[in-house]
Formats: C-alpha cells, sequence, structure tokens
C-alpha cells in the first residue's frame, strides 16, 4: 500500500538503488516546499478554432512525469456519467447523443474553468480518489484514540503533495497531463446535483468540460438558469453569460462540432472547408492546392490531417455516404504520396 512519499517513489520511479530513491523523495519535498514548482512550467500559447488564442501551462519533462504517475492513482476516482470530455471511450458524438431530436436546447458556457479550480478543490478531489484506491485506500495514523480514529485519522498527506505537485500558484493549470481528469474530479459533486435536478424535471444534461447543455420538450429555462449560477457561486465557478444560447423548435441546435437535429452531423462550417479542399485538391492537383494556400505541411502530414478531420465527421455520423468516399479518397492520395517519397 502506498501511505507515505516514499512508497509512491518507489512505486512511480521503481525502488532499486536506495539513495537514488532517496534523493528523488527528497527532490519531491523541495518541489512541494518552494517556489521550485512555478519554475517547472512554461507558458505556451496555441490557436483556437474560431479566433484568438489559448494559454496553457506547460510542464517540464521530469514534472510531467510525475504527474502522469499520480495520474495512474486517481483513476479510481468517480466521473460522473455526465461528464463526456476527457475519459476513455468519450467523445464530442457521446455529448451529442442523448439530445438529438429535442425541442428545445440550453448551452452554457463555463468561464476560466481550469483557472477558477482551487487547490483546496483540487485536494479534496484528490483525497476522494485515493480512498477509493486500491493502491493507496483508506489508512490510520497512529497516536489517537480508536473511537476517534473514522473521522480523525486518515492519512491526508499524499493527497496534498499530490495536489501540491497537479496545481500552479493555487489553481488548476491547463496544460498539464492531470488537469482534465482532475477537473472531472473536481467537478462531479457539481454534475451529480445537476443530474439530480434535471432527472426531477425532464431534462437531459451533459457535460463536454466547460460546455455544460441542457434538453428536453419543455422546461422553465429561467429556473435553470438560476439553479446553476447558485450551484456554481457556490463552488467558485461562473458563466460565461456572452456564450448562453437557448434554441427552441425549428432552431438550429449547436454542441460542440456537432449539429443536433434528428441525426447528427459535424459542424456545417467543418463540412463545407472539407468539401472545398477535396474539390480542389481533386480538380487542380495536391501540390497546386499546397501552393495556392501557403500551406507549410509536408504534403504527407497535410493528408494524414486531412483524413483526420474526415475521420470525425464520420465518427459524428458513420453513415454519411459523402464523406465515406472522401475518406476513400484521400486514402488514395496519401498512398500515392508516400510511393511516390518512397522512390525519392
Amino acid at each position: 500500500m502506498l501511505h507515505t512519499l516514499e512508497a509512491f517513489c518507489a512505486w512511480h520511479y521503481g525502488g532499486g538503488d536506495p539513495l537514488r530513491l532517496a534523493r528523488r523523495t527528497r527532490w519531491l519535498m523541495r518541489l512541494a516546499r518552494g517556489r521550485r514548482l512555478e519554475g517547472e512550467y512554461r507558458p505556451q500559447e496555441i490557436p483556437k478554432r474560431k479566433g484568438g488564442t489559448r494559454k496553457l501551462l506547460v510542464p517540464s519533462h521530469r514534472l510531467a512525469h510525475l504527474q502522469r504517475g499520480i495520474l495512474r492513482l486517481l483513476e479510481a476516482g468517480e466521473v460522473s456519467a455526465a461528464a463526456t470530455a476527457y475519459e476513455p471511450g468519450c467523445s464530442l458524438r457521446q455529448n451529442a447523443l442523448p439530445h438529438r431530436g429535442a425541442r428545445l436546447l440550453v448551452r452554457l458556457d463555463l468561464a476560466d474553468f481550469f483557472g477558477s479550480i482551487s487547490f483546496q478543490q483540487v485536494f479534496q478531489a484528490v483525497d476522494r480518489a485515493l480512498r477509493r484506491s486500491p493502491l493507496v485506500g483508506r489508512h490510520l495514523l497512529d497516536g489517537y484514540d480508536r473511537l476517534q480514529r473514522e473521522e480523525r485519522v486518515y492519512n491526508q498527506v499524499l493527497s496534498f503533495y499530490f495536489a501540491r505537485f497537479c496545481t500552479y500558484r493555487g489553481h488548476l493549470p491547463q496544460g498539464a497531463p492531470t488537469s482534465p481528469h482532475l477537473s472531472n474530479l473536481v467537478f462531479f459533486p457539481l454534475d451529480e446535483a445537476l443530474l439530480r435536478y434535471c432527472t426531477r424535471r425532464g431534462i437531459t444534461y451533459t457535460r463536454y468540460s466547460d460546455d455544460l447543455a441542457f434538453s428536453g420538450e419543455t422546461f422553465s429555462v429561467g429556473e435553470l438558469l438560476r439553479f446553476v449560477q447558485r450551484l456554481l457561486a457556490a463552488h467558485g465557478f461562473r458563466l460565461n453569460e456572452g456564450k448562453t444560447v437557448v434554441a427552441g423548435p425549428g432552431q438550429r441546435k449547436r454542441l460542440p462540432g456537432v449539429v443536433v437535429s434528428h441525426k447528427l452531423q459535424a459542424d456545417v462550417g467543418l463540412r463545407r472547408q472539407l468539401r472545398q479542399e477535396f474539390y480542389y485538391i481533386g480538380r487542380f492537383g495536391l501540390a497546386s492546392h499546397l501552393e495556392r494556400t501557403g500551406e507549410q505541411r509536408p504534403p504527407s502530414a497535410y493528408l494524414r490531417r486531412l483524413l483526420g478531420r474526415t475521420g470525425f465527421v464520420l465518427q459524428v455520423n458513420p453513415e454519411d455516404r459523402e464523406f465515406q468516399e472522401y475518406l476513400e479518397r484521400g486514402k488514395r492520395w496519401l498512398k500515392e504520396q508516400e510511393e511516390r517519397a518512397a522512390e525519392g
């Protein structure tokens, strides 16, 4: 059982050389106590699909390695059935399917989702997960009266260290390998509260990261918004009011990456863009298309990305014959490109 930081080090790094293990443990303790942790991150900006940039905090190789070890232990934590991002088997399609054919759809956006998650929330989520882990579990400290143990003696040292290693300046950093799963663990109590509220009123609820979706035949949007806002405020979250969308009967209903009607389709803009790319490549050739668009990637890399985006359209709607044909066409182009490259 992993009851101490030393035991975690032996499990994660391997329990070979005792001196090396001791150095690893001392490094982790120094990392947790001082400002060294901030120096293990570097800021990075990536472009958003609809313009602007997203700011990430990318951990160093050694910190990311440590965080991936912690993540293995956190897999035991509870994630709500409403959470449809970041977990095995989750997808944009899974997020959208429960809302297919709904007459009314309400879509809410959480402002600064990762940045709103505090150290205390991470600590509590980590502690809940470790209690469920078969490698850690609930264990006791010496020196307390046996009658008080159940309430007082759970060893939370590992929970503190892990929360420290997975936060940056007291918040959850977007860019760390632990942050996506931790966000689901932190939001678990809110997801469950929202599910209970919605189930009693015949409302369907899912959450894809910071995007909350509610649908049904009819319900009070105002009452729903008031409940959500109160719940979020009690846990340190708030809505991005400018991104609230209410779509009623006859209006187009969109969720992240997907148009929701009686059947699911990938976003209209993505489908239109892919049609254009396949058309221009088919008419003018790959080399001419890449030159015209100023594409900097090698032809094979461009085609792989094209196939990946086409595959996403088919993931949302596997029966889309138009994009099935595009996928086969793209595979032929990639095979031809790789054969030419191999010939020199």
